[in-house]
């Protein structure tokens, strides 16, 4: 493709962060691992990423966040396959540059320059992305480009980025329970419209042949740009001690309003999300799964992402579905530990109008049973616990304490 690069040997440890064309830190790599072993030089405080502290003391906690986790499957097999000690030498075949901000890293002693690197403006290979998904076609006896920003995408998921009609896409898919993972993103997306909530990601339905099946995916379009980059909460509170009588919850809002944003807006959001989340049984509302946009000139949050990742919803890895009270003792990697005590942060609760999901249910089973080969008994279970889910959210919303015994409401 044109404008692709592919790095050269790097014979140096040294390299120098990069904000674009801006020389942030100087730092050592590892240039076997990848890793940052230490800071040399802050250039720039100012233009360091969210979450780094102003001496740059948390930079190889936030450069190793932004590789491929090890958690992944299937990832050990391509470093071994690449000849790539870990994820981040293979972040490295690209500079470190991703679609999600505008840093990277330049080796000492190589002239190079935003404008001809980032995956913005410029094509990438599909090798490393195919490789990563076990689909598409890979000639193994020949050269795989690992030019790419599908080296530097977290989270568990298979996932790689693809170019469609110019535009960048995150396609995501998941080979195991039935691909579910990716068709709740298409459900979340549909409640999302029915609400009238116009900020969250629009996924789009797809299928990937992955070693000769075809399977589910989602497509979401890139919700970055080269005036925006995403800031997840986890990078706000990353380097704030939290005070013992603020919640972390109260602290993200509190870290937000200090980076810029409107307390109002922020709230709003999160509640609405803690609500929608509610109602589809999403257990994976981790700090990295939720952020805003900072503006890189305005040095400042402008706007809330966003609302992403609701894959792991609507019980895809359970056997067993449960229902009635049991949908009130989920447990939930997020601010609380059980999914129905987050509703006690919510202020707000007539923020979502749930006469408009009234055939919801419904509809979620026709997608499940649309895109996915799970047992139909399986989608009309999980279709119950959405209304369920729904009744229960209508009861909070009187002012029912749910989150107490039920003789206790």
């Amino acid at each position: 493709m044109e404008n692709q690069r592919e790095v050269p040997v790097i014979r140096s440890g040294l390299h120098v962060l990069k904000h674009k064309d801006m020389d942030v830190a100087m730092v050592q790599l590892d240039l076997t691992t990848g890793k940052i072993e230490y800071v040399l030089e802050i250039y720039l405080p100012d233009e360091l990423p969210v979450g780094v502290g102003r001496e740059g003391s948390n930079i190889a906690w936030w450069w190793a966040s932004r590789a491929i986790p090890d958690s992944r499957r299937g990832i050990q097999q391509v470093l071994h396959y690449l000849d790539e000690e870990t994820s981040l030498s293979l972040m490295m075949s690209a500079y470190g540059l991703s679609l999600t901000d505008h840093y990277w890293m330049q080796p000492i002693g190589e002239e190079l320059y935003w404008k001809d690197l980032n995956f913005y403006e410029n094509d990438f290979s599909d090798d490393l992305g195919n490789l990563l998904t076990d689909s598409g076609r890979i000639d193994r006896d020949a050269h795989i480009s690992k030019f790419s920003p599908s080296s530097s995408v977290n989270g568990e998921m298979k996932k790689k980025w693809v170019i469609m009609n110019d535009a960048r896409y995150l396609l995501k898919v998941n080979t195991d329970h039935y691909g579910q993972q990716s068709v709740n993103e298409l459900i979340a997306c549909r409640m999302h419209e029915r609400l009238g909530w116009e900020n969250h990601v629009a996924y789009q339905p797809g299928t990937i042949v992955v070693e000769g099946q075809e399977y589910p995916c989602s497509l979401n379009p890139l919700f970055t740009s080269e005036d925006h980059e995403f800031v997840s909460a986890y990078q706000l509170i990353r380097d704030y001690k939290v005070p013992n009588t603020v919640s972390n919850y109260e602290a993200v809002i509190r870290r937000a309003c200090y980076y810029g944003m409107g307390e109002e807006e922020v709230r709003r959001q999160l509640e609405y999300t803690i609500m929608t989340d509610f109602i589809l049984s999403n257990t994976d509302r981790h700090f990295n799964n939720f952020g805003f946009l900072y503006h890189t000139k305005k040095h400042r949050l402008t706007v809330m992402a966003p609302v992403f990742d609701t894959g792991n919803a609507l019980f895809y890895n359970k056997e067993i579905v449960p229902s009635g009270l049991n949908l009130l003792e989920i447990t939930v990697s997020s601010f609380c530990k059980r999914e129905v005590d987050m509703l006690r942060y919510v202020k707000h609760a007539d923020g979502i109008r749930t006469e408009l999901l009234e055939d919801f249910p419904e509809e979620a089973e026709g997608m499940l049973k649309e895109y996915t080969d799970m047992p139909a008994k399986r989608a009309e279970v999980i279709s119950r616990t959405i209304r369920q889910k729904l009744e229960y959210l209508r009861r909070f919303q009187q002012g029912k304490k749910i989150w107490k015994r039920e003789k206790y409401w």
